[in-house]
């Protein structure tokens, strides 16, 4: 991921990489510094084994004792396909290669961002130079990297990013297990889908279940599409979906629900009397703990949640501004108004 702060990988991994994975995946990973999913890293040599999280310490343990015992072989570089090594280790393929390379940096950077450039030309550099000259090329570059204002710039974005996580206030979060969506829309269902992936209890609920229809159907779509992906296991898929409990209008039990809820998340049409009215709505059925979050972009907290016959604990009121679409976007404007108490901030 080194790219995304402006730098290169360091250490030999401009050059270590392309050998252990070929030229044409390692920069692909370099130069986007994009995740692998743990089967595709088996499947490229990039990692050995895969094992479940709960096997990990020891079939570590098992697989160090192993190669130190000579019982366990290291592993090797895996063996280019016909095709790769027609691309990568001929002069006509890498011209191709080269040029398909330069397009694709050139579009996705605008010629603005040095980085991706020096990754390539550590490469090219290497290949060219199978040394010890290709390791001291690299350290130049990236201390050249390292003294630029585009760097400077995208590790101050990193490090307010990680800044901007960390809770702002001392007051201790509520304990959160059920969370529950008003509104069933393109927002709502969004909300609703990374809730549940994130492990929670999540009700959703809108007016009638046409509606209500719609929003499940767009998380299952997106479940589909990640399970067709392979980015999620069908037991993930299963157990997300289990998380959900859909609810309407019409659902005799919904305020039952909703007396379990640690937080609400109000995700409807931007009307300031509609979302007092669903503020009422919420605080006569959950308990006097829960936490009421507005999805508003564009109505002041503090008209939602000044005090009046609609709103009797404005004290728990805060804004959670999501972005649409909401599985793609991963970003959460938290939004309190001068009245928002320390514990319900903190919990949002």
């Amino acid at each position: 991921p080194e790219v995304k702060l402006g730098l290169l990988p360091g250490f030999g991994g401009t050059q270590n990489l392309p050998a252990l994975v070929g030229v044409q995946a390692g920069l692909d990973m370099m130069l986007t510094g994009k995740d692998v999913r743990a089967d595709k890293a088996k499947k490229m040599g990039l990692v050995d084994l895969v094992v479940a999280p709960q096997s990990l310490e020891k079939v570590a343990i098992e697989t160090a004792e192993g190669l130190a015992a000579g019982t366990v072989k290291k592993s090797r570089p895996k063996k280019k396909s016909l095709v790769n090594r027609i691309i990568e280790d001929t002069p006509p393929g890498q011209y191709v290669m080269w040029n398909k390379v330069k397009q694709m940096v050139d579009k996705n950077s605008g010629g603005h961002y040095p980085a991706p450039y020096a990754i390539v030309d550590c490469v090219k550099f290497g290949l060219a130079n199978p040394g010890d000259a290709k390791f001291k090329h690299e350290r130049e570059e990236f201390a050249k990297l390292a003294a630029t204002k585009e760097s400077d710039a995208l590790i101050g974005i990193f490090d307010g990013m990680n800044q901007m996580k960390k809770p702002s206030v001392t007051a201790d979060p509520l304990s959160v297990k059920k969370v529950a969506v008003m509104g069933a829309g393109l927002m709502g269902a969004g909300i609703a889908q990374v809730t549940a992936e994130k492990g929670y209890q999540v009700l959703l609920k809108d007016r009638d279940d046409a509606s209500l229809g719609r929003g499940i159907s767009y998380m299952t779509d997106n479940w589909d599409k990640k399970l067709k992906r392979k980015r999620m296991t069908k037991y993930q898929h299963n157990i997300n979906s289990s998380r959900v409990v859909p609810l309407s209008d019409q659902t005799e039990s919904w305020k039952r629900h909703f007396a379990g809820a640690d937080l609400v998340i109000e995700a409807v049409f931007e009307n300031l009397e509609l979302k007092r009215k669903i503020v009422q709505q919420v605080e006569e059925v959950t308990p006097d703990h829960c936490v009421f979050a507005t999805n508003t972009s564009a109505i002041p907290i503090a008209d939602i949640a000044a005090p009046g016959e609609e709103v009797k604990r404005p004290e728990n009121i805060v804004g959670m501004h999501y972005f649409s679409p909401v599985p793609s976007m991963p970003l959460l404007e938290i939004i309190p108004h001068a009245g928002t108490s320390g514990e319900a901030l903190s919990t949002a």
